[in-house]
């Protein structure tokens, strides 16, 4: 009864006191898949539009191998903007992106491409919508982004000082993310790690957030507690997950995605007007 009532849009629970009052915010959960060799890459995206962070908006295109996956990143948050905009009846102040389905070695690509192609990356999406309109011009101008690849499989381990596991919540910071003292060299660059779940059997397993890309207005602190309290909204269970809900989200409609014989390269239009529902939970 529970999953019937989230896919037709309705939300169990919600986050008390609501945070960030004043602000708009919208958070999207990117991902990416390749099923096999030669299969095309899918890639999907969820993205908040209410500000309980408990509605969202989902959809999927398929890259083949002359696809050029800024373009999807690009097209996608346009379409999520579109629909945050038509629910919300203004833009977002503040996005927050989480990016799976990358490596370590492959951070400076989705910066080059996902995120700063001047044609079809995610910063000339924002610039596309602002064009030739005064008012979203100004809202270009003031919106401030945050570009945060997650790493789920990380192989490194933390523990209390009596050998138990960090409890939930618990978070490492870049001076133990990056040891010997490096310097960073941009400062709204870091890295944390975060044990957002409780674990009571085995080690728990840390999840390695990256931030590449920060003009946000509030503080590093704000933005790991808006993280861990993202990691208590998947509504299909009661509790805290790995990653935040809405790269669960994204997560969970590639693997439904991976699982069929064939995928249209984007929704069908009988199926469109599902996207602003999790018919796929």
């Amino acid at each position: 009864m529970q999953q019937i009532l989230v896919k037709k849009g309705a939300f169990l629970w919600a986050l008390d006191p609501l945070p960030y009052v004043g602000r708009s915010i919208m958070v999207c959960g990117l991902d990416a898949v390749k099923v096999g060799k030669d299969a095309p890459l899918l890639h999907s995206i969820s993205a908040s539009c209410n500000v309980y962070f408990t509605s969202y908006y989902s959809t999927w295109r398929v890259v083949d191998g002359n696809g050029s996956s800024s373009a999807i990143a690009g097209t996608l948050m346009k379409e999520a903007l579109a629909h945050f905009y038509q629910k919300m009846r203004r833009m977002p102040d503040t996005i927050v992106i989480y990016r799976s389905g990358a490596s370590e070695s492959q951070e400076t690509a989705l910066m080059e491409h996902e995120m700063h192609d001047p044609d079809e990356g995610i910063l000339a999406a924002f610039d596309s919508i602002a064009e030739g309109d005064e008012e979203l011009a100004a809202w270009r101008g003031k919106v401030t982004v945050a570009y945060i690849m997650v790493k789920r499989s990380s192989s490194s381990r933390f523990m209390a000082e009596d050998g138990d596991n960090l409890p939930s919540g618990s978070y490492i910071t870049d001076e133990d993310v990056m040891p010997g003292g490096e310097v960073v060299e941009n400062p709204m660059r870091f890295d944390f790690y975060m044990v957002s779940q409780t674990y009571v059997v085995g080690t728990a397993r840390p999840t390695l957030y990256t931030v590449l890309y920060n003009t946000l207005s509030f503080s590093k602190l704000e933005l790991i507690q808006l993280t861990h309290r993202l990691c208590g909204l998947y509504m299909t269970f009661a509790g805290k997950v790995s990653i935040p809900a809405p790269l669960k989200y994204a997560a969970k409609l590639l693997s439904l995605l991976s699982k069929c014989t064939q995928v249209p390269k984007e929704p069908p239009e009988q199926l469109k007007p599902w996207r602003r529902n999790l018919f796929f939970i």
